[in-house]
Order: structure tokens, then C-alpha cells, then sequence
């Protein structure tokens, strides 16, 4: 604590104020720059968190399935099957006759009821010394301590045994049944199960394979659910004399439209994110406030003056600019064909806009939709083909998809070396990596901030102590005139 101006009369907590307001004016600056370069950081991470969540998008639009959607549709015998089409089925038509579904072996014990399977010890049932028992390649242990329901509990999560139990309260029979259907054999061992409950190995009943006609060619399956075509048919039951189903694999022109759909909008509007950064006024004369001017303004004052200064921190920045650039050039470049033929995204009712749009993608519907009808093939191959050696630069033969994800990926990493983002993360909370251009910045705005820290702290004082010297001495002048006065008085 200070006590000052006794002697002189002056306010010198308010004269080093002020003199300290002159000397602090380098560390504002410092603090300034630091928080330009935190906001500029803030940008560059929603440009990120943005760019994830396009690539994300086209990982999953992607798959065969979305870029060559087909579907099936079931007639005739129709609930006697389930038909899905995959994006590796062709256009066809499969004439389906189910001669018997594929079952499961099982296999039923004599039985031995008790009271309460969920209370019954297996020590009452059963003195042996053998606290395991074998099914398939699976040893199972249990204790005496053991319920009947709780070893049930135990085969059935045993992956490796691979059958389900079921204990019947009413009869006392325990059940083992593959859970796999078609000719699989079930085997097992231990007292607890040939003995006690009665199992016999000779009593299993082996499951059957499915037979099913299809096109005129009688096949077995073992299971129910099975892959032929591309198309994944389920078997729900026999098929009626004289019937048999039939499935139409054609275009699903509604999800490829879907599909498409979801990119234009996606890559819009990370598109517009990037122009809005790119081309953000830029207001230099609008510096970050300091603690001091913050006091003298009122909220609103203090809003849109911070409104201004955060303004423009990536105008004109030359990552996201070349990430702009390539994007649109991979949109309106050809895709190169395997026949050497040349497709391009106009012909699917895509244009990129006026000139004020800045590349946005706008989409004809209708004229999409009469493409894919005509050309299912080639949309498929302009948004979904892949050419592993295609990179950002030579890619005429990789779809638009592959040419956008690139691109991203390239700008991902760019973005993660200067500010620190992560180029997995869509979240806007997410840390920054300690490693980065502007991480090593902000770390030597902090040590020079603590440096000046520790030099004002010592200029403040070397004031004080001046002042104080002052007042010293002016104590004893005073005390000096005191004494001469009161003596020629």
C-alpha cells in the first residue's frame, strides 16, 4: 500500500496512471495482434469443422448403393421373399421358386424340472465333480453356485459354442438349437448335460439347407439369407403350388436424385462459408478494444465495434482461395470415361450460376431426372468413378466426388499446419493441436506479453519511487521552513 501526495499535495496515483497509459501502449498493441490472430484462428476453424463435414458426406454418398442406387421390386408370390438390390446388381429380372426354407440342427433333452430355474442351485441337481461342459469347440465352466437360468445365460453368450439354449420350466427339457441354419452338426459333452438333463448326441436333428429354384436352376443354400446377382434375397416361407416371385431390379432414379441432391447442398454451402471468409471486408482502422476503451463504451457500442474489427480476418486468404479455385474447376471439368468418352455435370441439369453466385451449384431437377433415366450409367461414373492415381491437379478420369474429397483433404491438412485445427473433427469446440504457423505465433505473443509485463511492472515502480523521493524531500524542506518560521516568529 502507498500512501502519496502527503507533502507535495498532488494526486500521484493519477500522474503514474497516466504516464503508465503511455508506456502500456506497445503492450496493448501486443494484446491487439494476439487477438487478431485468435480470431483469425476461430476462422480457419469453421472453415475446417465445414470441410469435415463436406468429406464426411461424400465418403458416405460415395458407396455404390448411393452413386448407383438400384431397387427391387417383388411381384407375384410376394411376401413369400424379400428382395434388396445392392449397387453391384444389374438391371434384370429373377424368377424365384422357395422348395423348403434351410432349418437349424436341435437337439432336446429327457429333462429334469425343478421348483425355480432362477433360484435353483445347479448342486441340487447335480453332485459331480465336473464343473465344465463342451459344446462345438467351446469349453463352458460353471460352479455349483450356479442357477439353472445363469448357466443358460452362460451358453448363450458364449460366441464360440455357437447354439442357443432354452430351459422349459414346465417340462424340465433343456434345447440346444445352431444358431446357424443348414447342416450343421452339434456336439457337446459333460456330466451336467448327458447325464443330468439327458442330452444325446444321438438325438440331435440336423438342419437342412434352403432349396431354391431361381431362373430354372435349382440351388441349396444354408441360409435363409443369401446374395445372388448383387440382389440380397430373404427367404420368408415356401412358395404356394403353381406361384413362384418374381424381382425387377431396376435404376432407383428417386435415391440417385436424393443422393445428388445432398452433395449440391452440402458443397454450397461450404462453398458460401469460404466466399463469405474470402471476401469479408476487411476494417482496419478497427482495432480490438482494450479493457480501458471498453469501460468508456456501452454494450451496444462495445458490439458492433467488435462486429468491425473481426471483420475480414480471412479476406483474400490464399489457402482457402486455391481451395475455392479447385473445387470449382473439378465441378465444371469433364469426367473421363474408361471408353474414352467425355461426360460432363451440365448434361445432368447442374450449372454453377451467375457470376455474382460465385460457383454455387444450381440444379434442374426435372432435367436430372430425364438424364438418369437415359443415362444411369454415366452419372453413375461422373459422381462416383475412382482413379487411384488421380491427384488435385490431373484428375480427368476421377468422378466428381473423389475430385471434391481430394481437394478437402488437401485443404484439411493446409489448414491444420497454419492453425492448429484437426482434419477429422467437425466440432467447433474441438482443441487445437499444440503444433502449428500460428500456434508458435500465439506462443510468442504470450512470452513478449510477459515480458512487457514484468518491464511496466518495474517502470511503475521506478516512478513511485521517484515520486516518493520527491515527497521526501519536500517533507523536509517543509519541516526546515516550519522551524525557521517559528523561530523568527
Amino acid at each position: 500500500m502507498r500512501i502519496t501526495g502527503l507533502a507535495s499535495g498532488l494526486d500521484i496515483d493519477s500522474m503514474v496512471k497516466q504516464l503508465m497509459k503511455a508506456e502500456r501502449v506497445p503492450l496493448d498493441k501486443l494484446n491487439q495482434q494476439k487477438q487478431q490472430t485468435e480470431w483469425k484462428r476461430d476462422g480457419y476453424r469453421q472453415v475446417s469443422t465445414k470441410l469435415v463435414s463436406l468429406n464426411d458426406k461424400l465418403t458416405n454418398l460415395n458407396y455404390s448403393s448411393s452413386v448407383n442406387a438400384k431397387k427391387a421390386t417383388v411381384t407375384g408370390a410376394s411376401n413369400v421373399i424379400t428382395a434388396n438390390a445392392t449397387g453391384a446388381a444389374s438391371d434384370s429380372v429373377l424368377n424365384i421358386t422357395v422348395n423348403n426354407l434351410a432349418t437349424a440342427s436341435n437337439v432336446v433333452s429327457s429333462g429334469v424340472t425343478v421348483p425355480n430355474p432362477s433360484t435353483t442351485k445347479i448342486s441340487s441337481i447335480y453332485g459331480g465333480t465336473d464343473t465344465s461342459i463342451t459344446i462345438g469347440s467351446s469349453t463352458i465352466s460353471f460352479s455349483p453356485d450356479d442357477t439353472i437360468d445363469s448357466l443358460i445365460n452362460k451358453i448363450n453368450s458364449d460366441r464360440t459354442a455357437g447354439v442357443t439354449a432354452v430351459y422349459d420350466a414346465s417340462s424340465g427339457k433343456i434345447s440346444l438349437t445352431s444358431k446357424e441354419t443348414g447342416k450343421k452338426d452339434i456336439t457337446f459333452s459333460g456330466d451336467l448335460l448327458t447325464n443330468v438333463f439327458g442330452l444325446k448326441q444321438a438325438d440331435v436333428k440336423q438342419g437342412v439347407d434352403a432349396s431354391v429354384t431361381i431362373n430354372g436352376i435349382t440351388t441349396t443354400q444354408s441360409s435363409n439369407s443369401f446374395t445372388i446377382n448383387g440382389v440380397e434375397i430373404t427367404l420368408n416361407g415356401v412358395t404356394p403350388s403353381g406361384q413362384s416371385s418374381q424381382v425387377e431390379v431396376t435404376q432407383d432414379i428417386d435415391k440417385m436424385v436424393d443422393t445428388i441432391k445432398a452433395f449440391i447442398d452440402s458443397y454450397n454451402e461450404t462453398l458460401a462459408l469460404m466466399n463469405q471468409k474470402t471476401g469479408e471486408e476487411r476494417y482496419r482502422k478497427f482495432a480490438p478494444l482494450t479493457t480501458e476503451q471498453k469501460a468508456d463504451m456501452k454494450d451496444d457500442e462495445i458490439k458492433l465495434w467488435q462486429e468491425k474489427a473481426q471483420s475480414g480476418m480471412l479476406k483474400d486468404d490464399s489457402i482457402l482461395n486455391k481451395t475455392i479455385s479447385d473445387m470449382r474447376s473439378a465441378l465444371i471439368s469433364d469426367v473421363v470415361l474408361p471408353n474414352g468418352q467425355k461426360i460432363n455435370i451440365t448434361e445432368f441439369g447442374i450449372t454453377t450460376g451467375t457470376y455474382s453466385e460465385k460457383g454455387k451449384l444450381v440444379l434442374d431437377e426435372k432435367k436430372l431426372r430425364a438424364a438418369l433415366e437415359k443415362n444411369p450409367e454415366g452419372a453413375s461414373a461422373l459422381f462416383g468413378q475412382t482413379d487411384a492415381t488421380a491427384t488435385v491437379s490431373s484428375n480427368s478420369k476421377d468422378g466428381i466426388f473423389n475430385r471434391v474429397k481430394k481437394i478437402t483433404s488437401v485443404s484439411l491438412q493446409s489448414i491444420s499446419d497454419r492453425a492448429g485445427t484437426s482434419r477429422y473433427s467437425s466440432d467447433l469446440t474441438t482443441a487445437f493441436l499444440p503444433k502449428s504457423e500460428m500456434g508458435d505465433q500465439l506462443k510468442n505473443l504470450d512470452d513478449r506479453i510477459d515480458a512487457m509485463n514484468d518491464r511496466l511492472t518495474l517502470i511503475e515502480n521506478r516512478y513511485y519511487k521517484q515520486f516518493t523521493a520527491m515527497e521526501t524531500a519536500m517533507n523536509k524542506y517543509n519541516s526546515v521552513s516550519s522551524s525557521l518560521t517559528s523561530m523568527l516568529s
